[in-house]
């Protein structure tokens, strides 16, 4: 199959954008010099791209991903933005982790669990490949749009192609990494603007729910504006992302400043922070 060439949507680059302060964030508080993320990217558009903002600040990282035509193309985008020498990037061994134990000081994916055929025996490796810290992002059904997310699948006729909703469980998880010689230090949300999680234009989901007006329903313009190949992606470059950022920033009023609880109803991503206690 060929690679995603293309990011498309506004969703898309707002979660590129949370994603990216995210790690940006977690970078300046904790030193991680070597990290480890695979087997799979989870979010849609251009593969290979997450962490990114974490080699920018000088970790060194090695990536796995799905299938070579995602490895080709996401080598060619770390090559553009100058990070060859901070990446290793190569296909993951049937979706398992193939490395060495505790040889990463972060050991991290988004919304890979769901897509594991066993996402118990992917938290133990994950433990078993870090030597200080595991994080671990799911999709979060507590989001109030989750249900109206699953529901336009089935009136659509759509397959659920999101993964196992058992595995979008952080309690599970937190209880996972506790087994596994990790204390869990912090639950975090990411991803939190003020439009539910749905996969499509907003415009498709009415349709899907009201047939009548399928006619009046045209390509949504922000599928077109919000469109960034892999060659001009404006999220690790300062002066595009702050220009970008100028038109888009009122969208993270949320993400910003809203209380936890209120973050948790609007929430796309739930995550969990682990740090060691063995040896």
């Amino acid at each position: 199959m060929p690679a995603v060439e293309r990011d498309t949507g506004l969703g898309t680059t707002y979660e590129r954008i949370a994603v990216a302060r995210m790690l940006e964030r977690f970078a300046e508080r904790r030193d991680v010099r070597r990290a480890l993320e695979g087997p799979v990217d989870g979010i849609t558009g251009i593969a290979g791209l997450n962490s990114i903002p974490l080699a920018q600040r000088g970790t060194s990282v090695e990536l796995q991903l799905a299938d070579q035509g995602q490895v080709d193309l996401a080598k060619r985008v770390w090559h553009e933005l100058g990070l060859t020498d901070r990446s290793e990037i190569r296909v993951s061994s049937g979706g398992r982790l193939d490395v060495d134990g505790k040889a990463y000081d972060l050991v991290w994916n988004f919304n890979a669990l769901p897509q594991s055929d066993d996402p118990e025996s992917l938290v133990a490796e994950m433990c078993e490949a870090s030597s200080r810290y595991v994080l671990i992002f799911v999709s979060n059904t507590w989001n109030y749009g989750f249900p109206v997310h699953r529901l336009h699948h089935f009136a659509a006729g759509d397959a659920w192609s999101h993964g196992d909703i058992a595995a979008m469980n952080v309690p599970l998880i937190e209880r996972l990494l506790r087994g596994n010689g990790f204390r869990p230090v912090e639950r975090l949300v990411v991803d939190t603007p003020w439009w539910p999680d749905i996969d499509s234009p907003i415009e498709e989901v009415i349709a899907t729910f009201l047939p009548f007006l399928k006619k009046r329903v045209s390509g949504s313009k922000r599928l077109e504006h919000y469109t960034w190949r892999w060659d001009d992606l404006p999220y690790f470059d300062p002066a595009k992302r702050e220009a970008l950022m100028a038109e888009i920033g009122k969208h993270f009023a949320i993400e910003r400043s809203a209380p936890s609880a209120i973050k948790l109803l609007f929430a796309h991503h739930r995550g969990v922070l682990a740090e060691r206690t063995t040896e």
